[in-house]
């Protein structure tokens, strides 16, 4: 046994030699000495023992009581209510719950039915609605050549589509959805045959395929060069050079070519060198952001549309001056 538990027997009977000492633990209270003197001479290899005493430990099981706050049945039903009413349902949604869940098998108590009649109601709470109030339906997209009355160019509605699977708030099944609702024709038809190949295909998915058969033949390296390519025409304003050149910075990204987080830079570096060396706009855009971090589509389009109204009210302003001084 424990070597604490020999020296606190030796200490206990004194005149004990601690090396020739043992303990014999777990000894029910109903032997007797007889009976464990025969044990230890069938044993043999302890020799001749003596019992010198026993040691009795003594358990005691004490219990703790703890008060517990229990809600009163009022407490309870007005929390209930006041839940019931934010999240705009009533007492009746529940009670129809409750009626489909006593159609099981196993008949649960009246609490575990109520408990989870409540958690099923909140996961319809939290649940996004596919036509909630933030929900803007896409526009329609068949594929069809012209493009008919209400409906839009691939080009546009893959940007749109692409820009709200990014915004969206909720799971791949409602986004498959609100884009498959979105599509009819030959366009309805290729999402319908990738669904029946590919049954875990992602909205993402959905995208690549119709942009396989209405997008670009060009590689997304081709893209980018034709980007590269991509300068400023004489008498053309910088800000429609800029939506000219934000419009194929999106198809390379389609692609695959660019991310999401490279496009401001590629976009800013572009402006730079592909812009008229002459452009008054180009030449403050260029000054103003040479040490700056590159700015998103929409701030660097509304500096060029600023700096080309300032330029456009600059000689109406000098006329007003002169004819003032005359």
């Amino acid at each position: 046994y424990t070597w604490g538990l020999v020296r606190d027997v030796v200490y206990c009977y004194k005149g004990i030699d601690a090396r020739k000492a043992f303990v014999l633990s777990k000894v029910s209270l109903g032997v007797t000495d007889e009976t464990m003197y025969k044990v230890l001479d069938e044993a043999k290899v302890f020799g001749p023992c003596k019992i010198r005493g026993r040691c009795v430990e003594h358990v005691m099981n004490v219990t703790e009581t703890q008060s517990v706050h229990v809600t009163g049945e009022r407490d309870f039903q007005s929390r209930l209510l006041s839940f019931l009413a934010n999240e705009g349902k009533t007492l009746a949604d529940v009670t129809g719950l409750l009626t489909s869940a006593s159609a099981l098998p196993t008949a649960p108590d009246l609490n575990t039915k109520l408990v989870n009649a409540i958690s099923s109601l909140v996961e319809k709470c939290q649940a996004t609605p596919v036509d909630g109030p933030g929900y803007r339906k896409l526009r329609m997209f068949s594929g069809m050549k012209p493009t008919p009355h209400g409906e839009e160019e691939y080009d546009a509605w893959a940007e749109q589509t692409t820009h709200m699977l990014d915004e969206w708030q909720c799971s791949d099944v409602v986004k498959r959805q609100r884009v498959a609702e979105s599509l009819k024709g030959a366009a309805a038809d290729i999402v319908r045959g990738l669904r029946v190949t590919n049954p875990q295909a992602t909205a993402n998915d959905y995208l690549k395929a119709l942009e396989t058969a209405f997008g670009t033949t060009d590689s997304a390296a081709d893209l980018m060069v034709r980007f590269r390519n991509t300068f400023q025409q004489d008498g053309e304003k910088l800000s429609a050079y800029l939506l000219r050149l934000d419009k194929l910075l999106h198809e390379v990204h389609r692609k695959g070519g660019i991310e999401v987080i490279d496009m401001n830079r590629a976009r800013i570096d572009q402006v730079a060198r592909g812009s008229l060396p002459h452009d008054l706009v180009a030449l403050r855009i260029r000054l103003t952001y040479k040490l700056k971090p590159p700015p998103s589509f929409t701030e660097l389009l509304r500096d060029v549309r600023e700096e080309e109204e300032m330029i456009l009210e600059r000689p109406n302003v000098q006329k007003v001056a002169s004819l003032a001084i005359t």
